[in-house]
């Protein structure tokens, strides 16, 4: 759905000479407006056409997504290096760039429209047996089309990193690099826990809706605290985060890293530029080129120095593997020559998410005048304020440990706000992750007269693991995603889950929830017909059949010793066994980080492009 590009005037008009030029003059305003959004000129223009065969650049980094727009603005810092970036999607669009139409954009051209592999574990309860799993395809990647929540992740996160084995990640050193990415314009000036001089915007707002101080109440009755925007990196508590948004519009990763360079004469951009796959010398193992087509045209690009992948946790595998760098037993049988023996595509992790549906009153709102929607609007058009510049409640955070045994969260609570009656973002919501039409049609009717919200509960640290294959050597066909989800030999990760509902079931019979009537609802599922509402079968069972993504996938080409197990890149992000390439983005991730992934891809691309450079500065140029 895309109504930017839409307008029309429903009535015969009359107006005449002062009464016109006020009426044109505002429809004017209104049209220029709208046409900032989703603007070419926010990014470098398109290299692709220009791009010849057999063409040389220093480096070439392959995805324009948070990380590899971060590597390749570090590079291109050199103006000696060639850098070329090749992105698979297109500019983002109008859409992209407005806050509240985040859920629009799955199923769009910009989104790779990924399924997972059906499974007796999960996922049951959706179309077909399958979770959606939307990942960005556009310049920006992710960062174009995610729910723009920006967080670090916490201190134990990265120093766990450490511990395997992964010198110079532990978090002393990983937040110097947020505060070089940061560019914090929250409205408190004194904040010190962010950068300000980075390419990234983040900001912040206070949410206002009655709701959003009832959870927080209730969350301290139960031993969380509200943590302020100064105190908001501890770990344990509820907030309000910060996000990546700027005067109202999405700040993508592209935007910021690229798009703010993009005069820089040695940095090119080439869009709608699929990479098929990494020339490696079978016999030296040095990259050596990289094989791309845009269109019909088939590209032999070489590089002289690196390649820097950064394609994401789900592209990044597949390209590895048609380049023959995977196991060993799975590209003989597909037919590949084999390059290097790396666990490629195992040890794949998402946070996985359940959603619990509670019945409001409408006191839990701010009262909206009758105009509605047709204000935000005009306010959002006009000046780039009010709601549509927001993800409304969704910037609300809550960090707990259900097991009360480590001062680090295992659970993360998102909520979800929906006006009663609401016929725009629940409806979408509901279809574009996959729900079946009854059960679309149970969650509307609940909506029909009462506001409801989605809480959304994530495991943070599952120890089920998934896998990514090929499915044939042709690079247009999508992998095959076996999620993993519940897979964990000992139920550790269902069982936290049912943890996490019980925990909102105690947070909404608080008394500041109870001013709103807050009541929990289950959903009628097929497959868990006959098994008592609110038992913890009944719930083991709804979470098999409708806990899904949270789009945080990671780990397939783990970082780690090479004595490490399933490790595939080192501590400097080299691929073991291979010269010239690099991994930068969630896929290195040994073990997932505590909260959105989007900040943590950043600071893996600004220390992939640190270590790279300082690796090739010293290098004697050839002449």
């Amino acid at each position: 759905m895309d109504f930017l590009g839409q307008a029309s005037i429903p009535c015969q008009t009359n107006l005449e000479g002062a009464s016109a030029h006020i009426f044109l003059t505002l429809i004017n305003a209104l049209t220029a407006s709208q046409c900032t959004l989703g603007s070419k000129d926010q990014y470098p223009a398109d290299y692709g056409p220009k791009l010849v065969d057999g063409e040389e650049f220093d480096f070439i980094v392959v995805g324009a997504g948070s990380a590899g727009s971060v590597v390749a603005n570090k590079l291109s810092e050199n103006s000696r290096w060639r850098v070329l970036v090749l992105e698979a999607g297109g500019y983002p669009s109008a859409t992209s760039d407005v806050p509240v139409l985040l859920f629009n954009l799955q199923g769009t051209n910009e989104d790779w429209k990924y399924l997972t592999e059906k499974s007796t574990s999960s996922c049951m309860g959706y179309v077909n047996g399958q979770c959606r799993w939307s990942r960005g395809k556009a310049l920006g990647g992710s960062s174009s089309i995610n729910a723009m929540i920006y967080i670090r992740g916490n201190k134990g996160d990265y120093d766990s990193w450490a511990d395997m084995g992964n010198y110079g990640w532990e978090y002393a050193n990983v937040e110097k690099l947020f505060r070089k990415i940061e560019n914090y314009e929250g409205k408190h000036d004194g904040i010190v826990q962010y950068g300000k001089n980075g390419y990234q915007p983040i900001s912040w707002y206070d949410n206002n809706q009655p709701i959003t101080q009832s959870l927080m109440e209730g969350a301290n009755i139960l031993g969380y605290p509200t943590l302020t925007e100064e105190d908001c990196l501890n770990p344990l508590g509820y907030f309000q985060s910060t996000i990546t948004i700027q005067n109202g519009v999405r700040a993508n990763a592209a935007k910021g890293f690229l798009g703010r360079v993009k005069d820089r004469s040695n940095l090119y951009v080439a869009i709608n530029a699929l990479v098929t796959k990494i020339q490696i010398d079978p016999f030296s193992k040095n990259a050596t080129a990289v094989e791309l087509q845009i269109g019909l045209k088939k590209l032999h690009l070489k590089v002289k120095k690196e390649v820097v992948l950064s394609a994401g946790a789900l592209n990044t595998p597949q390209v590895l593997m048609l380049s023959g760098i995977g196991s060993k037993l799975h590209l003989e049988n597909l037919g590949i020559e084999v390059i290097e023996d790396l666990a490629v595509g195992l040890n794949l992790q998402d946070h996985l998410c359940v959603p619990i549906y509670v019945q409001l009153d409408q006191t839990a709102l701010q009262p909206r005048d009758a105009a509605g929607m047709v204000d935000d609007l005009y306010e959002y058009f006009m000046y780039r304020k009010g709601v549509a510049g927001t993800i409304s409640l969704t910037n609300l955070q809550g960090f707990i440990n259900t097991k009360n045994d480590s001062r680090y969260p295992n659970i993360q609570l998102l909520h979800v706000l929906h006006q009663a009656g609401d016929e725009f973002t629940l409806p979408t919501i509901l279809n574009v992750v996959g729900y079946p039409p009854d059960s679309i049609r149970e969650q509307l009717e609940l909506n029909k007269l009462h506001p409801t919200i989605h809480f959304l509960l994530v495991l943070l640290k599952p120890k089920s693991r998934g896998k990514i294959l090929l499915q044939n050597q042709n690079p247009r066909e999508p992998p095959l995603f076996h999620s993993g989800y519940l897979t964990d030999p000992n139920g550790e990760d269902l069982e936290t889950m049912v943890e996490s509902v019980r925990f909102v079931q105690k947070l909404i019979q608080t008394e500041p929830m109870q001013k709103h009537n807050a009541k929990l609802h289950g959903l009628t599922l097929p497959n868990c017909q006959g098994l008592e509402f609110d038992s913890d079968d009944y719930w083991r069972c709804y979470i098999r059949n409708l806990a899904t993504t949270t789009y945080h996938q990671a780990g397939t080409a783990k970082m780690g010793p090479s004595s490490y197990r399933e490790s595939v890149v080192d501590p400097t992000l080299r691929i073991h066994g291979v010269q010239n390439i690099r991994v930068a983005d969630a896929s290195v991730m040994p073990e997932l980080v505590s909260g959105n992934t989007n900040a943590a891809c950043l600071a893996i691309g600004l220390r992939a492009g640190e270590i790279i450079a300082e690796d090739w500065e010293n290098v004697k140029e050839e002449l």
